[in-house]
């Protein structure tokens, strides 16, 4: 989530809305009665009968111009039209010819997986085309959080050119830690990516309580939620001990990366908490914030690299989710998350199998 949004493009839909339904139902049957026109027409200037690939044609058109949902109807509707006017008239249906022909299911069926594979097409494109966004928004960030720590690294080196007095040193030593800190964040973060795409992270599972990594996340996060005077809760039963076979540096990272994003995204003085409990077989860990929220359309995407959300003002690359969705993945875990809406707050729930513990 960063000031970087990510750009949006109409998708096209993957069904009929009972909100679209009347207008796509309208535009259908306007294009299929434009169609068959234009068909008749063709029929009197060539003679003959000519093929019904018109109507697919038109279809396959609505399906990239509207959605979906538009092509499908467009695809029923030519077929009863086209085959009632061109192939079979209805006046000249009369008992066992009642059957449906040939050519009208072939013309019904082609349209539908023309429409299918033009909307998997453009769906897939778009996919490329919104990852490539995100990676050129990632990158504009990278370059805006390497120029200002760089840049007090400069301002440091000029104060000490100037004056050697120890409360200069001491303001230009703390100005270069903080700046270095600052860069280690994005170097990681970078790392990260890398070994994200290359699938090289290593998990070395072994027996070990749930609640340890829980509780040194907990310890870390508490000084920077303590700062901004949010309210932290911690719900970590000691007993019975939660046994699973993990990492415990992954995952203290997870439950750190899920700390520090709720400090991040939630105002002053807003409440979180971290819970664990036990429910059939497995660990179950709830983060919950009353923070800004996550808007429904994103709460599927929120788990993609270099996703982040429209008008928060924390920085990130965007990757942090997506490496606790492939942290938990990687412990056969499960995370999921929900949210009432922006200003509801949200909460992320991660679910671990449970493992008997270390024999003595």
């Amino acid at each position: 989530m960063s000031p970087y949004p990510v750009r949006g493009r109409r998708r096209p839909s993957p069904a009929v809305t009972r909100r679209d339904l009347i207008p796509d139902f309208g535009v259908a049957s306007a294009t299929v009665a434009i169609t068959a026109l234009v068909h008749q027409a063709v029929m009197s200037i060539l003679g003959g009968q000519p093929p019904l690939v018109l109507f697919a044609a038109m279809a396959a058109g609505l399906t990239s111009w509207r959605g979906l949902g538009p092509g499908m109807l467009a695809s029923s509707l030519g077929a009863v039209i086209g085959g009632a006017l061109f192939i079979q008239p209805l006046d000249k249906i009369e008992g066992r010819s009642a059957n449906v022909p040939f050519d009208t299911l072939m013309l019904f069926g082609g349209s539908m997986f023309v429409c299918w594979l033009i909307y998997r097409l453009k769906a897939d494109q778009e996919q490329v085309e919104a990852v490539h966004d995100r990676r050129n928004d990632a990158l504009a960030f990278v370059s805006h959080e390497l120029r200002q720590p760089l840049s007090n690294v400069k301002l440091a080196a000029a104060m000490l050119e100037r004056d050697h007095s120890e409360a200069t040193r001491e303001r230009a030593t703390g100005l270069i830690s903080r700046s270095a800190s600052r860069l280690g964040k994005v170097i990681d973060d970078l790392a990260d990516v890398t070994r994200l795409q290359s699938q090289s992270l290593r998990i070395d599972r072994k027996p070990l309580r749930l609640q340890d990594p829980i509780l040194a996340a907990a310890e870390g996060a508490a000084p920077g939620i303590e700062q901004r005077q949010q309210c932290f809760e911690i719900d970590v039963p000691p007993d019975p001990p939660q046994w699973i076979r993990g990492d415990p540096d992954r995952l203290q990272q997870v439950f750190t990366n899920l700390l520090s994003n709720a400090s991040r995204y939630s105002p002053d003085g807003a409440e979180i908490s971290i819970s664990s409990r036990m429910e059939d077989g497995r660990a179950v860990v709830v983060v919950r914030d009353t923070g800004i929220g996550i808007r429904r359309d994103m709460l599927d995407r929120i788990f993609d690299p270099f996703v982040r959300e429209n008008g928060a003002v924390a920085g990130g690359l965007g990757i942090g989710l997506t490496l606790v969705r492939n942290l938990v993945a990687a412990h056969e875990g499960h995370i999921s998350v929900h949210s009432d809406g922006p200003g509801h707050g949200s909460a992320f729930t991660l679910e671990l199998p449970l493992t008997t513990g270390p024999s003595n």
